[in-house]
């Protein structure tokens, strides 16, 4: 099998440009993808099929256009995707081109700069991956470039099968090389947790909770199965994790009103647990915390603010993963003094509703709570079938009679009102998975929920109506294999030790370094930090132990012969000059009799070399035993 350069190197551009258009087509409007892939396919078509000039001046006008169409639709909010977008279509349209060696440096240069653009679209643990296949790509390709840059040869080269073999072998040495050097680069460069490109992007997360949120919502973002967040801490049995609480319905949709930043903290009391927050991009402002919260700490370079409602917001939209710490009490009711006639307010509701609900009067207000709850628990909670009429409630309640979380949450708090007993909806999630591997708790979007709190004798309890047969219904569509349980613990530790290391992380390490070579330190004292450290220095020490048996290994049989003679003849003092001949060198040799048997050697040698005859392992034995009896 044969291939010739100019072959090759079209091969390579359009191998490179798939790669890079399945990277983002995911994030990118689907009018880009199917104009790339139309472009594509015509470009190959072009340059192995048929024959077709297109002026270059209608391509030039083409990608002018889009990059004039490119500024007005980026903004502050929206800047990477357009840019990435507009770079695609030029990657296309250069494609299209009748191309020289500065046409595919202009391709390659296109791929990077949108490879740097996925890079802001995407945060997963996959990118190490594809960022290894670009290095090694674009090494390949460099090396091509530099055959094809000469153009008076560039039309006569041809690989066999077999020399390609060896030079993608021997060219990947290079990136291999660099590895170690840039694991040693990213934890050794001072880092900020203030980037130098703060941008935004339209492809954002969303946990689906906002201002308001209508009832139905909470069922879509169920339909979502992925990670919102991880919580690291001691197992606990189900957890409640708390997002924002709506004060006001409307008699379809919950609203919060209140926005009050709180001056002073609440009084807790109950089982105190501390844990680590990783929280998925939102593109919302609000933290989540484990129910009740007591206050958070945050190492992620953002402020935050606690609300009176202990509900929690930052100073800007989380576009990133981000990292706090937080302490909660567990099963605890809270005191506050609040305004209760706010949570007093009902909209227009049907007779029937008014009448249901004061059926459940009891002699306390909490006991009116509990009878409520009992009953909501006859119903049938389901994902599907949903109530979507003008009044949701009055046909959960007395049609339709099942529902989802926000159905269940709102009937309870609007009977606890015309019971004149304050409440509130609290949004957020409610989870039992655990990975016991790396002891975290997985809260993906689908573990959404939303309850109650009533304010019954100065202090906030939470009642939880919805039927127990919800974590049953959930937790079988959460259920964990094996083998995901172990990708999900890869991606919180890529989470952990990759995105989110800062300089206080770095720090922390530099510390470490240091107290290891104090005379009081002992095994004990060896955390996790110094282990890492430890354990990137005896990678990067494999990676070049291994280089240099690479080297070795792969070394043609032809030099280590000749370094075998320049050896020999070293001993003699005579050394080979770096643009000496061969047979020139050996013409120095005094001694007639040394240099007869030397250059019938080096002539053996020489009909491998320059003949192109394939050197055998037996071949390579008697020569060297040769060498080794001059």
């Amino acid at each position: 099998m044969k291939i010739y350069l100019d072959t090759l190197i079209k091969l390579n551009a359009y191998v490179g440009s798939l790669f890079i258009f399945l990277l983002v087509f995911r994030d990118i409007n689907n009018f880009y993808s199917v104009l790339f892939s139309v472009i594509f396919i015509l470009s190959f078509w072009k340059d192995f099929k048929i024959s077709i000039k297109i002026p270059r001046f209608i391509i030039n006008i083409l990608g002018l256009t889009s990059v004039f169409l490119m500024i007005f639709r980026i903004s502050l909010d929206n800047l990477i995707l357009p840019a990435v977008e507009t770079l695609l279509f030029l990657l296309s349209l250069k494609l299209l081109e009748d191309k020289k060696s500065r046409d595919y440096m202009q391709i390659y240069l296109l791929i990077v700069l949108i490879f740097a653009g996925y890079t802001l679209l995407s945060i997963s643990m996959v990118f190490i991956l594809y960022l290894l296949i670009l290095i090694f790509y674009l090494n390949f390709s460099i090396i091509l470039i530099s055959y094809y840059s000469q153009e008076d040869v560039q039309e006569k080269i041809v690989f066999t099968y077999s020399q390609l073999k060896k030079l993608l072998l021997k060219t990947s040495i290079i990136p291999i090389l660099s590895i170690p050097l840039m694991f040693f680069l990213f934890f050794a460069l001072p880092r900020t947790n203030y980037p130098f490109l703060n941008i935004g992007s339209s492809s954002k997360g969303k946990t689906g909770f906002s201002d308001n949120i209508k009832i139905g919502e909470v069922s879509d973002i169920q339909e979502d199965n992925s990670v919102a967040m991880r919580v690291v801490g001691d197992y606990v049995g189900e957890i409640y994790v708390r997002g924002l609480t709506y004060d006001y319905f409307d008699g379809k949709q919950w609203h919060r009103t209140l926005d009050t930043i709180k001056d002073k903290k609440t009084r807790l009391s109950g089982f105190k647990y501390n844990y680590t927050i990783y929280l998925e991009p939102t593109g919302d402002i609000y933290l989540f915390t484990v129910d009740q919260p007591f206050t958070i700490q945050n190492f992620s370079g953002i402020l935050f603010f606690e609300k009176f409602d202990k509900t929690f917001i930052t100073d800007r939209p989380i576009l990133s993963k981000v990292k706090y710490n937080g302490i909660s009490y567990l099963k605890a009711d809270y005191r506050e003094d609040i305004n209760t006639n706010i949570y007093l307010t009902l909209p227009e509701i049907d007779y029937n509703i008014e009448s249901l609900a004061k059926q459940f009067n009891g002699k306390s207000d909490f006991e009116t709570a509990e009878n409520i709850k009992k009953y909501l628990f006859k119903y049938k909670y389901s994902l599907t079938d949903l109530p979507t009429s003008k009044d949701p409630i009055y046909d959960f309640l007395f049609k339709i009679k099942q529902g989802n979380c926000e159905y269940f949450a709102t009937s309870m708090a609007l009977m606890l009102r015309i019971n004149r007993i304050p409440s509130r909806v609290v949004a957020g999630y409610k989870t039992a998975n655990y990975n016991r591997m790396a002891n975290y708790y997985i809260v993906k979007h689908r573990d959404a929920h939303l309850w109650v709190e009533a304010y019954i004798d100065g202090r906030w309890i939470r009642f939880d109506p919805t039927p127990p047969i919800r974590n049953v219904i959930l937790g079988e569509k959460n259920e964990f294999s094996r083998f995901k349980l172990f990708l999900d613990t890869l991606n919180y530790y890529y989470t952990t030790l990759i995105i989110n290391y800062d300089f206080s992380k770095q720090m922390e390490i530099l510390n470490t370094f240091k107290r290891s070579f104090s005379s009081n330190i002992t095994k004990q004292n060896i955390d996790f930090d110094k282990r890492l450290l430890i354990f990137l220095v005896f990678l990067a020490a494999t990676f070049y132990c291994l280089y240099i048996l690479i080297l070795y290994i792969r070394k043609p049989y032809e030099e280590k012969l000749l370094n075998l003679i320049y050896s020999k003849l070293k001993k003699y003092q005579y050394v080979k000059n770096k643009n000496e001949g061969l047979e020139e060198f050996v013409s120095k040799i005094e001694d007639k009799d040394l240099r007869k048997r030397v250059l019938l050697v080096v002539k053996e040698i020489e009909q491998f070399i320059y003949k192109d005859k394939k050197i055998t392992k037996e071949d390579y034995r008697i020569l060297k035993e040769k060498i080794k009896n001059i």
